[in-house]
């Protein structure tokens, strides 16, 4: 039901879904992951099973006129409120509780992110669709937290971009749980130029935790680097008035400091370093990389790795 990061079961993607499976393989791998654990796909369908809401869905979905968006919109509200609502088997909130108190002995926080099946894959990432919840203490609400994150497997907009693709299998939603990285700064890294296609690493970067910039509060510094050479072939440093950042169990929206609003957020070993890491990714997966990252005490964390699926 529950595999931590470091065992070679979590790198099967009917397991552990794109997510989990792409995290497991970096952290055997040695690369700098946060220490986690996966809530798997058999825990879902059990969960759902027992409950009796995966008939539930098979009866809501096998009538749904794809082409109508506001039956598409009543039909996900529906099915996510019965998700959410499920009874968690004793057996699996009792691993969950096990797992949770394991990695935060002292409750501290922790990111739950969804992982599904149909996930981070070469041709159809999902960037976006599904849901990840920051901060999350105790292990009751990590219980309730995974609970939506498969809710959000069938979101409006996650049910559209799978017929969008194609995508007919039987979705199934893994769950990623891990230590919160309170970043100094964080952003995103693309080991190929998304709009040359050049041989360049593109990395935009923010101050606090990455959700400004994922979710469009901030317009993020932009460097993009030589990817052979290492050297920054151009920049782009704009005034950053906002940071995301924690405050006891949830996250904050507040002012940059002054001195920091039109500082340069990376230093040139930094940059160094996420251009490093990009040539590892990529020599690792096989293919261009879509990275999530963040520097906390100096340190380069890797949050997510997924195909860059427009090239």
């Amino acid at each position: 039901m529950i595999v931590s990061l470091n065992d070679p079961k979590g790198e099967e993607l009917k397991l552990a879904g794109g997510k989990g499976a792409s995290l497991t393989r970096m952290a055997r791998a040695g690369l700098p992951i946060p220490e986690g654990f996966v809530v798997t796909t058999e825990a879902y369908n059990m969960a759902l099973a027992e409950s009796g809401v995966d008939k539930l869905i098979e009866k809501e979905l096998a009538k749904l006129d794809y082409s109508d968006n506001e039956a598409v919109k009543q039909a996900s509200t529906f099915i996510r409120s019965a998700i959410e609502s499920i009874d968690m088997p004793s057996s699996l909130e009792k691993q969950i509780t096990e797992f949770y108190e394991k990695l935060c002995p002292g409750n501290e926080p922790v990111a739950v992110r969804s992982s599904a099946t149909a996930e981070d894959l070469p041709d159809a990432s999902f960037a976006g669709q599904q849901e990840t919840y920051l901060v999350v203490v105790t292990a009751k609400n990590v219980i309730q937290r995974i609970k939506s994150c498969w809710a959000s497997c069938f979101t409006d907009r996650a049910i559209a971009y799978r017929v969008r693709h194609n995508i007919t299998d039987r979705v199934a939603g893994a769950v990623v749980v891990q230590k919160l990285i309170e970043s100094e700064k964080s952003g995103v890294m693309f080991t190929v130029n998304p709009v040359t296609k050049g041989d360049q690493v593109v990395v935009e970067a923010c101050w606090g935790l990455g959700e400004a910039l994922v979710s469009g509060v901030v317009t993020p510094d932009q460097y993009i680097i030589d990817k052979k050479s290492g050297k920054v072939l151009s920049s782009s440093i704009l005034p950053k008035t906002t940071m995301i950042v924690r405050r006891s169990s949830e996250t904050v929206s507040q002012p940059v400091p002054a001195e920091k609003v039109r500082a340069q957020v990376l230093n040139g070993n930094e940059l160094n370093r996420l251009n490093e890491v990009a040539k590892k990714l990529e020599e690792f997966f096989g293919s261009p990389q879509d990275v999530e990252w963040a520097i906390k005490f100096g340190k380069v964390y890797l949050l997510q790795s997924r195909p860059v699926t427009t090239v």
